[in-house]
């Protein structure tokens, strides 16, 4: 999916019922998406947005984000910071591990007043001497630099160096655009350098972002290959082999009720606390959000987690559209609450008397049987006979 779309925004925004209007923060990691696109004109309300783990080559389609104060684009193909000068609520952005070399391409920050925190960790601009330096210099209101504090004595400090670092900046800077003006000749020439092969004969890509772009064309590419072709025999055959879980229509017509099954084998605790079903689910922690689903019915729940499904019948009736789904930041718990349906709060109060009364009659009845045990009989008195 190498672009944003309006259909992958809804989906990304569940958590605000699929709204685009009023939405305040979105993840779209790990899309492989290439560029920025749509998402300028239908999320205008954006907070924070989560781009990290991509194949975006360029910082561009932003201008309407005036609320937007967290940017995260880390492992992209970034090599410019541009563009985000419409941004005027923005205080972190973070571009770790992109490809940035032309580090007086920073001086496009210096319109975003409300910058705070900036990441550039994995960047070639950090080794150029004297960048931490040029970078607090040029950007004044920054607190944090790469996760470390600016100082008032570095302040001064890179007032001091400005003249020699950004010489030196200015340097890398010609020797990149040398490096890129090549790279364009070469592109309009239609020269292109043969990839190297290891042992086995397989592609070698280097670190860059033209690259790592081929990398994820080829194996996408593989892909469509692999799956455009005919199975083997023994593919077939392994894939007959496959057990493969019945719908719950499927189950309800075959066996005339929903079965148990637990595939994942994960432990889970299912209770009924007031007028709710509650089912807690031991998930692992580190296993993301993205990949579990919950379907809620009257009488069944249904939870599948990355493919293998947990799925119970509830002991009572139970109301779908009320339920609700909440994950532990924590322990990383799965805790489903789902109301009664028919949930009788006159039965409830009155089992809650009831028990009362029993547990009244056996504190009662303790002291009497106590008394009955501890009671001495007399002794014998053998010089009555």
């Amino acid at each position: 999916m190498p672009y944003i779309t309006v259909d992958l925004l809804r989906k990304r925004a569940e958590h605000n019922e699929g709204c685009l209007r009023d939405l305040k923060e979105i993840t779209l990691h790990q899309q492989d998406l290439e560029a920025i696109t749509v998402i300028n004109d239908e999320c205008k309300e954006l907070e924070i947005l989560y781009l990290q783990n991509n194949l975006i080559g360029k910082i561009e389609n932003l201008f309407h984000m005036k609320h937007l104060w967290y940017l995260n684009m880390a492992i992209n193909n970034i090599k410019v910071i541009e563009n985000l000068e419409g941004l005027e609520s923005l205080k972190k952005l973070d571009l770790t591990l992109n490809f940035i070399c032309d580090l007086t391409s920073i001086q496009n920050l210096q319109a975003n007043q409300n910058l705070r925190q900036l990441h550039l960790t994995g960047n070639n601009c950090r080794d150029i001497e004297g960048y931490r330096y040029y970078v607090i210099d040029t950007l004044p209101q920054l607190e944090t630099l790469d996760s470390e504090d600016v100082g008032k004595s570095e302040r001064i400090r890179a007032r001091q160096e400005a003249i020699p670092v950004r010489i030196e900046v200015d340097r890398q800077r010609k020797a990149v655009e040398e490096e890129e003006e090549r790279k364009r000749i070469e592109k309009e020439l239609g020269i292109e350098k043969e990839r190297p092969k290891d042992e086995k004969g397989e592609t070698l890509y280097g670190h860059n972002p033209e690259d790592r772009l081929a990398a994820y064309h080829d194996m996408q590419e593989q892909i469509n290959k692999d799956k455009n072709k005919e199975p083997s025999r023994f593919d077939k055959i392994k894939e007959d082999m496959k057990v493969k879980t019945p719908s719950q229509e499927e189950e309800m017509a075959k066996y005339g009720r929903y079965m148990q099954r637990n595939q994942a084998g994960l432990k889970y605790e299912l209770n009924e606390v007031g007028p709710n079903v509650v089912l807690v689910v031991s998930v692992p922690k580190f296993i993301s959000t993205a990949l579990i689903e919950c379907d809620v019915q009257p009488t069944v729940i249904r939870v599948t987690i990355k493919g293998k499904v947990l799925q119970l019948t509830l002991p009572q009736e139970v109301s779908p559209d009320n339920s609700k789904v909440t994950r532990g930041q924590v322990d990383g718990r799965l805790r489903v609450e789902m109301p009664m349906a028919n949930f009788d709060l006159k039965a409830e109060e009155r089992q809650r008397i009831r028990n009362e009364i029993i547990k009244e009659a056996k504190e009662a009845k303790e002291p009497a049987l106590k008394e009955r045990t501890t009671t001495k009989s007399k002794p014998f008195n053998n010089s009555q006979w």
